[in-house]
């Protein structure tokens, strides 16, 4: 499903190299051998160590019989299995006393003998334990990863479904107001009705876009280059609305999205509305121009500037946003107060109104 992260297996594999050695090592670790592994593994461990303590042997001072056997007794119990570990565990002390204790090609036991064999004993059943202890470590580790990303991932479903359960019925409650004013004969009514829908419409597709539970930010460039056209398309004007875009990459936290693009909605709908009105032929195409920009201020956060312009006759003389009995405008206002911003709306120098929000991010 869009928009849903989930975890694609237990031990990731991380960028940094060790780390990806130590998740490898642990899955090794960890990983069901077959019984015939466990023999051919321990068979191997136990010949090679042989082999190397033989051929190493003139080199060593008395007193290192073991010497090559640790790592293999280590390395059975590791990747094999502790049974396997036991087993090269008695027959390395068995082949240590036989060749490499005094008397050798003997496996009695004397003083001398016996406290060796009793020394290695005790360092390889530490080692098998240790072993063994981790092990299950390591399981109980996994297991409860495991119960986490399958906790996150049903969390994640609930969320997406709860979200896309939300912008399903504002659609029908859109399509809905859309059915009513189709069949409204009173024109004040059938426009009050459409601009409701093309409102509720927009806050789905909003919802939408925003339904994800791990997004903490928004590019907000992005955001508005997406939405815009939605929102056309939405008031029915798309087919003769240009859009041009001068942004600057912003990035805003989730809660400041939604209000923000549905400033940016209302925007869009009262600049194509009074565009299209001040339009001298059906035919000459309405042209928008959105500008995002910011600039740092004296307390260290980042002012971000909003423009719509439009290419319509501009504002009557002296408009005052703060007294417009406009809905749209008074929604936009309500929206900037969640934002603590400041909404305007004034001539530009070369023709049109520009409608602008600006906050600190």
């Amino acid at each position: 499903m869009d928009g849903i992260e989930t975890p694609s297996q237990v031990w990731p594999s991380q960028g940094d190299a060790p780390q990806g050695m130590l998740a490898r090592v642990t899955e090794m670790t960890l990983a069901k051998r077959s019984f015939w592994y466990e023999v051919a593994f321990s068979a191997c461990a136990f010949a090679l160590a042989l082999y190397i303590r033989f051929i190493s042997d003139p080199m060593l001072p008395p007193g290192f019989p073991f010497l090559t056997f640790f790592p293999a007794v280590l390395l059975s119990s590791a990747f094999a299995s502790v049974r396997a570990g036991v087993v090269v565990a008695v027959a390395s002390g068995l082949a240590a006393r036989y060749f490499f204790i005094a008397p050798v090609e003997t496996l009695s036991l004397n003083g001398a003998s016996a406290v060796a064999m009793g020394f290695y004993a005790l360092v390889v059943l530490t080692e098998i334990l240790l072993i063994s202890a981790v092990k299950q470590v390591l399981l109980r580790l996994r297991a409860a990863q495991q119960r986490s990303a399958d906790l996150a991932t049903s969390s994640a479903l609930m969320f997406s479904e709860l979200q896309h359960r939300v912008s399903n019925n504002l659609a029908t409650v859109a399509a809905l107001l859309r059915l009513q004013a189709g069949q409204t004969t009173d024109a004040e009514a059938k426009q009050v009705l459409s601009v409701a829908q093309v409102r509720i419409d927009t806050i789905a597709r909003l919802q939408r876009r925003l339904h994800s539970p791990n997004l903490q930010s928004v590019a907000v460039a992005d955001f508005i280059r997406d939405m815009a056209a939605d929102t056309i398309d939405s008031a029915g004007a798309g087919a003769n609305v240009v859009l041009k875009f001068q942004l600057t990459p912003v990035q805003v936290v989730h809660e400041k999205a939604i209000p923000l693009g549905l400033i940016v909605s209302e925007f869009l709908m009262n600049a194509a509305e009074h565009s299209a009105a001040a339009q001298d032929s059906a035919a000459e195409a309405v042209v928008i121009t959105i500008l995002l920009s910011q600039e740092p201020t004296e307390t260290g956060t980042q002012l971000v500037t909003l423009d719509v312009h439009d290419s319509g006759k501009g504002v009557p003389e002296g408009f005052d946003v703060e007294a417009s009995k406009s809905l749209g405008i008074s929604i936009a206002r309500q929206f900037a107060l969640q934002l603590s911003g400041k909404l305007s709306l004034f001539n530009a120098p070369d023709g049109g109104a520009i409608s602008r929000l600006q906050f600190e991010n």
